[in-house]
């Protein structure tokens, strides 16, 4: 629900961004369409990096518990709003529990799954974004259509996304806390209790044993600060996991989740037409979301990096020369629309699924929180930029263009994870670090198996 919560706000703006436009409404110009859209990223790039120190100190759970009631407030809050002013300030108070909350689910999820299953574990929160992507497109679609004609629609719209708010806040209550996070506070009996409802009794016991023995290691050294981030392996970390969120970013996703209908207007499909064929994005969406979950962990991480990348690269140029070439036949709609959503899927079926992954897999547990926090800030400070500028990118540099730059950040992206990024499929949390450590820590006498 966390995730669920994650994706319907994002994208919610997808379908209701016209209505809100509407001078008898908010009366939003290319650029205040930007800044709302946008406002909910930048509070979630904040929301990210106080989010995991938030759960450090007070638990998973109790965290999750919390952000559902902010979901829940700030989305009626947003559906009320009187003016734009109002939209926006909420919008960035939504974004920091998005924030927390991508933050946080994922690292969760990664501290109570087993080893072998932990990829497809994590890669159920991408599959939970983006279902709640499609359903938002689909409550506008037909939310648009019927009550098209009454421009503050937009605020039903708007509103629905407290739901899954709701869910998360009561639904948390009966989670069990992190094993992980409650061996950090030396309560290793009722981490065993956690390991015994989610593991067998001898998967629980061998587990809590290797907890134990990396937590007293752990413990000899100083409480983890952001003094412990001049290191230089632990800087390396946080470079790999931040720039793999400005590959996701910069690969145009959310250019296609945010915006999906002005593309297909600017393609040539009609308003009411686009919302209805914007439903597909969220279709193929969630296809892609399981089909990277049931992978991962068979194909491993970077060989899913590069395909993704490697696919979408090609279909955004593909747009792109479309677009240049062939602008006025009758077809073109349809073209981009198909290319669009071969995108889509193996986006969501690679690089959006597996970024999640790494972020939440590399950091010691240590520095798992202020680390991930760093990473998630730094993915949602591109979401941001994205989010801002793509209005204003596709009024005067056209769709073409504006792809073509997208295309660009996707090859670029290819060499750094091949340079950069350590193949994590099936390997232990606590024996990630020695990738790093073995390549930059100098006084580190370990040795990494990782490659």
């Amino acid at each position: 629900m966390g995730a669920l919560s994650f994706g319907y706000n994002t994208s919610v703006v997808n379908g209701s961004l016209d209505f809100m436009s509407k001078p008898s409404q908010l009366g939003l110009s290319s650029w205040a369409q930007g800044v709302v859209s946008s406002g909910l990223t930048l509070g979630a790039a904040f929301g990210a990096v106080f989010g995991g120190p938030i759960s450090d100190r007070v638990g998973r759970k109790k965290t999750l518990t919390f952000l559902g009631v902010i979901f829940t407030v700030f989305a009626l809050i947003c559906g009320f709003a009187p003016n734009t002013t109002v939209m926006i300030i909420s919008r960035f108070i939504l974004g920091l529990a998005v924030g927390a909350a991508s933050g946080t689910v994922p690292v969760y999820l990664a501290e109570i799954s087993p080893t072998k299953k932990r990829g497809k574990m994590v890669a159920m929160n991408q599959l939970l974004i983006v279902f709640g992507q499609f359903l938002v497109f689909v409550v506008n679609a037909i939310l648009g259509n019927l009550f098209g004609n009454n421009a503050g629609i937009w605020r039903v719209m708007i509103s629905l996304a407290s739901v899954p708010g709701i869910a998360l806040w009561i639904g948390m209550y009966a989670m069990p806390e992190s094993p992980r996070w409650l061996t950090s506070k030396n309560r290793f009996a009722d981490a065993l209790q956690v390991l015994y409802k989610i593991r067998s009794k001898a998967q629980a016991e061998s587990e809590i044993n290797e907890i134990k023995t990396v937590t007293k290691q752990e413990q000899q050294n100083a409480k983890a600060s952001w003094r412990d981030f001049k290191k230089p392996w632990i800087i390396q970390i946080c470079i790999t996991g931040g720039m793999l969120g400005v590959i996701q970013q910069f690969a145009g996703i959310n250019s296609v989740m945010y915006y999906g209908t002005k593309i297909l207007e600017a393609s040539g499909f009609r308003a009411q037409a686009a919302l209805i064929s914007n439903v597909a994005n969220g279709v193929f969406s969630v296809l892609g979301a399981i089909i990277g979950m049931y992978t991962v962990d068979k194909l491993g991480r970077k060989f899913l990096e590069y395909c993704g990348l490697i696919v979408c690269a090609t279909c955004l140029v593909s747009v792109g020369l479309i677009k240049t070439f062939l602008s006025g036949l009758s077809w073109i709609g349809i073209a981009v629309m198909l290319i669009v959503l071969v995108y889509i899927i193996f986006f969501q079926g690679t690089v959006g699924a597996v970024t999640w992954i790494i972020i939440s897999e590399i950091f010691p547990s240590r520095y798992r929180g202020l680390g991930t926090g760093i990473a998630i800030f730094t993915l949602w400070f591109a979401n941001f930029i994205v989010g801002l500028c793509f209005p204003t990118m596709l009024e005067y540099l056209g769709l073409a263009n504006s792809f073509y730059i997208f295309a660009a950040c996707c090859v670029l992206g290819i060499f750094f994870v091949k340079a950069r990024v350590p193949e994590t499929k099936g390997v232990e949390l606590e024996k990630i670090e020695t990738f790093f450590r073995a390549k930059y820590d100098h006084s580190y006498k370990g040795q990494s198996h990782l490659n």
